[in-house]
């Protein structure tokens, strides 16, 4: 434990009501922060073997007895179980991340945020009434407080204990706590029931994190009061649509935490009622993605897994991985780990330049730090890993003074302007702005140091696993008299994929020491104190286990990558058959020519833009596969994930594509199959890991020779740029513009296409009008309706009329006009004598509860 930490500790035990050493309240089996230092040791003899083989995971039996918290039975027994917070000291890149999160703008998010300003917040009030109740104050504080925690900064410490006591001072008699009333009114729609228990959600992760760092005796009972309240509501009441319905499986991961740390068998009878509860009243993940929210998948999709540590059901086990699978199926055929939905995923819109929320990032990347630990699955680390590199680096700036809202594996510019809808979400989504992109805002700062915290395990059979081989520092207790063991592991993974274990013990121990080994490893190699232990290629994707009498000073050294492995070029053949660069855990991006330029915020934390400056639009010139590995002059110890402070980069050839431009959203263009058309002359480009390239292209077509090759279609031109449109209402999403922009739907609920719809207005009058300019002859029209029923609230009109203005000023109705009537996928007719006009307007009457968009909307006319 750093000494800073220490100090911080004893500072803390004043004043919390701190059990007695060596036991807290609630029943908790292990004492997770007193034990962890104490130095029992017992002395075994000399010249023990050292055993080592791979295996899938420690072995787990109700038997096993691990000296932390782990499951009781009849939760199914862990076979790796997480340490206290503040067993694993962050070190290398990883503490710096933390330090910059610390110092940038979510550490200081109280001076930006209107929804921590604390005077009326209902957060602070101890009967909960007041302003901003609902997710922000949570989502913030569980990232903001394990972050100060795992730095040991008293100050930001002493900011997280402010809403810490306030959550514990405003439980009720009955159990509720936080706010209630008008102070819980949600931010955005979240239920119609009595409840709303999704904030509450968050808020018990920063709890059961406070308890861990601190020792807070309350903590327990005080959750103990919450559940049972939680029994004892109606299930009609209970988790109710919307999102605490889908996402009701983080209540659960804090009922099992306080199951696994009481002894009170009436307690733990009710603790497993209530999980019961909770999966019988919760969105039914097990049937497969039941909403594409990104959040709420990436949040929601392993939920059912949880509970199959207490059901044991098959159909529970299976669902976060058929669930995985689906949504890579459906959505994510693109580099960097996760699926392209923006906000919520589209049938169609399945390309590249698709994105993900950064909150989808870092509660994908929680998910599966809970699914290795429930499962023993080392899969779901690898997952972790893969989005922690790749994804959530470059979701925000490498001073981490300010974030994005979404981030995509294409990407040619970071820019203020609204790409809708080639994007699903309208405005500022790819600005750099501390002050915008409110929930993303709030709740990223989980991510690295939740990710931190997962560096290490303890294993069911008393060892320690190293799951995520980053520089950091563990102590534990391990062997079977709990001694105190140090391990400091020391490297630069991922970018040089090796690292070197260095054992500290008071005296020899033996005890299992579990390495994972990621699936791209080719062979690993082990040397234990300079003698190789021998090469391992089955244990690509398991964990070496290594057991022997360890002495202090003992060191291991792991390299998971043969010094002839080389970065690979991987084909997408589910996706135009693109191509991707990859070289261990990460995948490489093109570095595009940038200028990073001020787009508002205030001067204390401004927004920034960045746009491309030079060519992105680059086919690989696969008939020359090579790829060379260049050093760079960075110091690693600077690292921030900055394009500059790479200590390496990728070169290899291609080919300028010409065809592959900007849309008209502003957005790359969807790929086409390859191979593609490209100029003849190749040139040699730069590739850095995609988590320091902020713009950025990483699904590249592959540059074909000949005729058989494909191009892009020419840009769709409008058939009448000098008419102009309005609308009774457009959705902030969409635009009126789409009405007549001469692109013919496949469907009407091609998602791929802008359109125009009323939402969210239901059940009324509505109306769109295009203005000519002049007065012309109309002889007919007809209209594409949108219509996303079954995934969305749009569908057709209940009916739907013309009427139109002429030269003097005055409107009309059609009184001849026969009308289609208003069908799905196909274009619907008016029929009517010509008219001379200068205005058409298209009156719409809106289906009870639905809204209505247009597609397409063409008008017969002759100019004369």
């Amino acid at each position: 434990m750093p000494a800073e930490l220490a100090d911080v500790k004893e500072f803390l035990a004043q004043g919390l009501g701190r059990a007695p050493r060596g036991r807290y309240t609630g029943g908790m089996r292990f004492p997770a922060l007193v034990l962890l230092f104490s130095a029992a040791c017992a002395v075994l003899p000399e010249g023990s073997p050292t055993l080592v083989r791979a295996v899938d995971a420690p072995p787990a039996s109700a038997d096993s007895r691990p000296w932390y918290p782990s499951n009781r039975a009849p939760l199914a027994p862990s076979a790796f179980v997480k340490l206290p917070l503040g067993a694993i000291e962050p070190r290398g890149w990883l503490r710096r991340q933390l330090e910059l999160q610390n110092s940038g703008f979510h550490g200081h998010l109280g001076e930006i945020s209107s929804f921590l300003r604390k005077p009326g917040n209902a957060w602070l009030c101890p009967t909960g009434q007041g302003d901003h109740g609902w997710e922000e104050v949570p989502y913030w504080l569980k990232g903001f407080g394990d972050c100060a925690y795992l730095l040991g900064d008293r100050e930001h410490i002493e900011e997280a204990r402010v809403w810490i006591e306030a959550a514990l001072a405003s439980q009720r008699a009955d159990g509720y706590f936080g706010p209630r009333g008008n102070g819980a009114q949600a931010t955005v729609a979240s239920t119609e029931g009595a409840w709303d228990l999704w904030p509450n959600m968050p808020m018990l992760d920063a709890l059961r994190s406070w308890h861990e760092f601190s020792g807070d005796a309350r903590v327990l009972p005080f959750m103990a009061r919450y559940f049972r309240f939680e029994l004892a509501l109606p299930d009609a009441d209970f988790v109710p649509p919307y999102w605490q319905h889908l996402r009701a499986y983080d209540n659960l991961w804090s009922v099992y935490w306080l199951f696994n740390r009481t002894d009170d068998a009436e307690l733990r009878r009710d603790l497993l009622a209530l999980a019961e509860k909770i999966e019988r009243c919760a969105a039914r993940w097990e049937d497969g993605v039941i909403d594409w929210h990104n959040v709420n998948v990436l949040q929601g999709f392993g939920g059912p897994t949880f509970f199959a540590m207490q059901s044991g059901v098959a159909r529970h086990a299976s669902a976060a991985e058929r669930n995985y699978r689906e949504f890579r199926a459906a959505y994510g055929q693109v580099p960097g780990g996760l699926f392209g939905s923006d906000e919520v995923a589209r049938p169609g819109a399945t390309d590249p330049r698709q994105a993900v929320e950064t909150c989808g990032m870092v509660e994908f990347m929680f998910s599966c730090e809970r699914l290795a630990l429930a499962t023993g699955d080392l899969t779901w680390v690898e997952r972790c890993e893969e989005v922690a590199f790749n994804q959530l680096p470059s979701a925000l700036t490498a001073d981490m003074r300010a974030l994005r809202y979404l981030s995509a594996p294409n990407m040619a510019t970071s820019d203020r302007t609204s790409h809708a809808p080639g994007l699903m979400n309208g405005g500022p989504m790819y600005c750099f702005d501390p002050h915008d992109h409110r929930c993303c805002q709030h709740n990223f700062g989980h991510g690295w140091p939740y990710l931190a915290q997962n560096l290490w395990t303890a294993t069911a059979d008393r060892g320690l696993c190293l799951m995520v081989p980053l520089e950091s520092k563990v102590a534990a207790l391990v062997g079977e008299q709990g001694a105190r063991v140090e391990i400091e592991c020391r490297g630069e993974y991922p970018l040089r994929p090796a690292v070197s274990l260095r054992l500290a013990l008071d005296a020899p121990l033996r005890f299992p020491l579990y390495v994972r080994v990621p699936s791209w490893s080719d062979v690993t190699r082990v040397a234990l104190n300079g003698e190789r232990l021998g090469e391992s290629s089955p244990a690509a994707g398991r964990a070496l286990r290594i057991e022997r009498e360890w002495r202090d000073g003992d060191t291991l050294e792991i390299d998971y990558l043969t010094d002839a492995a080389k970065p690979v070029v991987k084909r997408w053949p589910g996706n135009k058959d693109f191509a991707s660069v990859e070289w261990g855990p990460l995948t490489y991006a093109l570095e595009i020519a940038s200028e990073t330029r001020r787009s508002g915020g205030s001067d204390a934390w401004p927004a920034f833009e960045i746009v491309p400056s030079g060519p992105w639009n680059y086919a690989l010139a696969l008939e020359d596969p090579s790829i060379e590995v260049v050093a760079r002059d960075a110091e690693f110890s600077d690292f921030a994930w900055s394009a500059e402070q790479m200590p390496h980069e990728l070169r290899m050839r291609a080919r300028i594509a010409p065809g592959w431009t900007l849309d008209r959203h502003g957005l790359v263009a969807p790929l086409v199959q390859s191979p593609v058309r490209a100029l003849e002359q190749s040139s040699e480009i730069t590739l850095i890991p995609m988590g320091a390239a902020r713009i950025r292209i990483t699904a590249f077509p592959v540059a074909g020779a000949g005729v058989d090759v494909h191009d892009w279609p020419p840009a769709p031109v409008a058939p009448h740029p000098r008419w102009s449109v309005s609308a009774s209402h457009t959705f902030v999403n969409d635009t009126a513009d789409a009405c007549f922009d001469g692109v013919e739907p496949e469907s009407s609920a091609d998602a791929s296409l802008a359109r125009h719809t009323f939402w969210p207005h239901t059940g009324g009058a509505e109306w769109i009008q295009y203005e000519f300019g002049a007065e012309i002859e109309v002889r007919g029209s007809d209209v594409y309706w949108f219509d996303d029923t079954g995934h969305g609230r749009c569908a057709t009109p209940e009916r739907w009329s013309l009427s139109y203005r002429d030269a003097s000023g005055d409107w009309h109705a059609l009184v001849d006009a026969t009308y289609a009537s208003p069908e799905r996928d196909r274009w619907c007719a008016a029929s009517f004598s010509a008219v001379r006009a200068t205005a058409l307007r298209l009156d719409v009457t809106l289906r009870p509860e639905h809204s209505a968009g247009v597609l397409e909307w063409r008008v017969d006319s002759d100019p004369r």
